[in-house]
């Protein structure tokens, strides 16, 4: 089970990593909102890195192979929609003010970050985990994978914060419910 979940996070990392000296100094708080945004608009780019990267350990039929190019096309009109509040989530995690920034000026930028972030984590022993990861997400709707992967994150890191570029942050204290008679 620890391998799913190692696996997971690994993917979810790469996805979220865009400068780990920004990470070591000083790790920002995300929201769940602003967490599943930056990880929503970086999901296509996500899936297609790790289909380059594990194409040639697994079979043709694995979903980062063969249903790769379905599962991308899926993700990216939601991802697109995504991209203003992840600039502003980046931002955070950067340290730098968005604002005024256009996302179709920073997005093709962003891409080969995430993308090498994510090259340099997978090991060729991962991939089946991580098609498997995948394969099990695809058929849910982007924010509910989205969700998913935020939730993960949010779960095992609080376990280890050193290798995340940013945490999640605490929910606001419910208000106490009130007793109905």
């Amino acid at each position: 089970m620890k391998k799913v979940t190692g696996a997971a996070i690994a993917l979810w990392i790469g996805m979220a990593a865009t400068t780990a000296q920004a990470a070591a100094e000083a790790q920002p708080c995300l929201t769940e909102a602003e967490a599943q945004s930056l990880i929503t608009a970086v999901l296509p780019d996500v899936f297609q890195q790790v289909g380059r990267t594990c194409s040639g350990v697994l079979p043709e039929n694995a979903t980062l192979r063969g249903g790769l190019p379905p599962l991308v096309a899926r993700y990216q009109a939601t991802a697109d929609l995504a991209w203003p509040q992840a600039l502003a989530a980046f931002g955070k995690i950067g340290g730098k003010d968005m604002a005024g920034i256009d996302p179709k000026l920073l997005r093709p930028m962003m891409r080969p970050m995430i993308a090498g972030a994510i090259a340099q984590d997978i090991k060729p022993r991962d991939c089946a985990t991580i098609d498997r990861a995948i394969g099990l997400m695809s058929p849910l709707p982007p924010a509910n994978t989205a969700g998913l992967i935020v939730l993960i994150a949010s779960v095992a890191g609080g376990k280890d914060k050193k290798d995340s570029p940013f945490s999640i942050c605490p929910a606001a204290a419910a208000a106490p419910a009130t007793a109905r008679p």
